[in-house]
């Protein structure tokens, strides 16, 4: 009988441990949800009744539950301006931009350093500039120094402020740039190394693919939509950063 009854306790917690251990589908499907990384100064984010699955700013991925058109406070504008001056980045304010279909900005700023020199400036939102600011300092420098041990001197830039849709979009949607929101980085040049361009670098070896990895992840962080080489066609040459407001807080990173 005392053989009997320790059988039964041993498949009693055989059968609880299996239980214990398998997901249910709510954890299957908590496990494929979006990452959620939070800032330095967490992007707000928009309140909805339901949950609704993230939408890409860039890869024409269904972007109906995001609100793209950035809301212009002036004070917190101006505040956050003061942000950039403590972070030693050098700007101009230009005049409100206009354009047709919505495009435009209400006080764009010309940014041609944010510690290491942007080349060539870009035209573009507070927001943006500031965590692009914080991304230098706290990413792409130490990213540099640990995979290149070399020192950056310029951020090689592409498209700032451009009122146009956005590219590998088939449904034609306003792009990011079209509200001074995004940033497109090229490549970083070096005092003591050779630039390096953004490029797919598959099964490489390089030191390069590190650096160039680390300071893509890290964009994470502090933009609400990060899409590289290997997102999609549009994006094989170049980093796209935007701070699109998403329901729920959700982000893009690819």
């Amino acid at each position: 009988m005392k053989q009997i009854a320790l059988v039964i306790t041993v498949l009693s917690v055989g059968l609880v441990a299996v239980v214990a251990f398998t997901r249910s589908p709510e954890v299957r499907e908590a496990a494929l949800a979006p990452i959620s990384v939070t800032a330095t100064a967490p992007v707000e984010a928009v309140q909805s009744a339901e949950p609704t699955p993230p939408a890409d700013s860039e890869s024409g991925v269904d972007d109906a539950s995001a609100a793209t058109t950035p809301v212009y406070d002036e004070a917190q504008s101006l505040g956050c301006e003061d942000e950039l001056k403590a972070l030693g980045v050098t700007f101009e304010v230009l005049e409100p931009i206009v354009g047709e279909d919505g495009c435009g900005a209400e006080r764009p700023l010309e940014v041609s350093s944010v510690g290491i020199e942007l080349k060539p400036a870009v035209t573009t939102r507070c927001e943006v500039a500031k965590a692009l600011a914080v991304w230098t300092k706290d990413v792409m420098i130490p990213s540099a120094k640990l995979h290149l041990n070399a020192t950056p001197n310029a951020i090689l830039t592409g498209d700032s402020y451009q009122c146009r849709a956005r590219r590998g979009d088939e449904q034609v949607k306003v792009s990011e740039h079209a509200y001074a929101n995004a940033v497109d980085i090229s490549g970083i040049a070096f005092r003591d190394h050779d630039a390096v361009a953004i490029m797919d670098r598959p099964d490489s070896a390089e030191d390069a693919r590190a650096f160039q990895a680390a300071i893509r992840g890290g964009a994470c962080a502090y933009f609400t939509t990060v899409v590289g080489p290997g997102s999609n066609t549009a994006h094989s040459d170049h980093l796209h950063f935007d701070m699109l407001r998403r329901n729920n807080g959700y982000r893009i990173c690819e």
